[in-house]
């Protein structure tokens, strides 16, 4: 299955439109001239106009309606039989050319041999319906002239699919080394916290020496003048206070791995789903390795809901739970039936988190698309 289709692709549909009006000029400014089809002209009118009106709304299916690849097929099957029944209703017309609009749609959902098959196959149909009831002077021109149109619209379907695909894997590494970056700053923020951990034990040690010494002469040694050694030792403490209070506020700081920043900007690349993202409070998670489990989880949903599940938005939540951190992605994409088993990608995602103590949950989410649940013990 593609990744697409006109629905995201406006300027493509618009034209399909601007075709089928085009086409409908010569059907209702003034009665046209049957064919052998349909030798009665007044028959023949009833039925064009109906066809292209039936035509019209077919392409409104396609801009108005989320359908399902199967069902998109069927339309455009659909619009393949109404156009060669407008071809084949009256004499001296263009409505060969609406052929190009499912010919559109079949090269987003088609691989390229089935794609070959369907355009032979149709322009046979076209060859066919033209020399049985048009009689032309040249059939194989006027055939050759849509065929070359047609082919020219796949060509066109297929490099923007290239070039979507392209910015998608672009998208998909972008993410990853905006995920590995933050891992980085992460492991930075680890190595902050272990040398503020030996200046506490150098300050803190040297500091409390002083002052046990310090006190332990004040009670042996009499002679000592007992008021400098007491504001030492006041001295002392304070200092120690001080330093104590400076290297909490800086592990404070670094306290546990900060998954928020990380996520915003994983999910900044992507032009498709927006990505509503909400971060509660508290949640820090304490490894590497679980900051790196939630963060895959992330960027294969993300992946998933524009590549498979064509969503237009994704709403993703992480906050803590029963003493567990969770990550819920919900789309608003096709989403994929209760029974289907995970591919790679979420097999993948599933064993990353198992490694860390982790779960994962997928499935239909409620009012349609795909809801996915990730969570790590915290």
């Amino acid at each position: 299955m593609v990744q697409t289709s006109t629905l995201r692709n406006p300027a493509l549909a618009v034209a399909g439109l601007l075709a089928w009006a085009a086409v409908g000029l010569e059907l209702w400014m003034r009665p046209v001239v049957a064919s052998t089809f349909l030798a009665d002209p007044a028959a023949a009118t009833a039925l064009v106009r109906a066809l292209h009106l039936l035509f019209g709304v077919l392409q409104l299916v396609f801009l108005c309606l989320r359908l399902s690849p199967q069902a998109r097929l069927a339309v455009a099957a659909l619009l393949v039989l109404d156009a060669l029944l407008l071809v084949a209703s009256y004499r001296y017309n263009s409505a060969a050319a609406l052929l190009v609009v499912p010919m559109v749609e079949f090269a987003y959902l088609l691989g390229v041999p089935a794609l070959a098959a369907v355009f032979v196959a149709v322009n046979l149909a076209l060859l066919g319906v033209v020399l049985a009831f048009r009689g032309m002077d040249a059939p194989y021109t006027h055939v050759g002239l849509h065929a070359s149109l047609q082919l020219f619209a796949i060509l066109l379907v297929r490099s923007m699919q290239s070039a979507e695909r392209a910015r998608a894997a672009l998208a998909q590494t972008h993410a990853e080394l905006l995920a590995t970056r933050g891992l980085l700053s992460e492991a930075a923020r680890g190595q902050e916290r272990l040398r503020l951990s030996r200046e506490l034990h150098d300050v803190a040690g040297h500091k409390l020496t002083a002052l046990r010494l310090n006190l332990a002469a004040l009670g042996h040694n009499r002679r000592l003048d007992v008021t400098e050694t007491v504001a030492l030792c006041s001295r002392l403490t304070e200092e120690l206070l001080d330093d104590l209070r400076g290297v909490v506020h800086q592990l404070r700081l670094h306290d546990g791995l900060e998954l928020g920043p990380t996520l915003a900007r994983m999910a900044s690349p992507f032009p498709r789903p927006e990505v509503h993202l909400e971060v509660e409070a508290e949640t820090r998670v304490r490894t590497f390795e679980q900051a790196d489990a939630i963060l895959r989880a992330f960027q294969e949903g993300l992946t998933n809901a524009a590549r498979h599940g064509e969503a237009n938005h994704l709403w993703a939540r992480l906050y803590r739970c029963d003493g567990h951190l969770v990550l819920e992605l919900r789309d608003d994409g096709h989403g994929i039936d209760a029974d289907t088993p995970p591919g790679h990608g979420l097999g993948g995602m599933r064993e990353r988190l198992h490694a860390v103590g982790g779960a994962l949950a997928f499935g239909p989410a409620e009012g349609g698309g795909f809801l996915l649940r990730a969570s790590v013990p915290v």
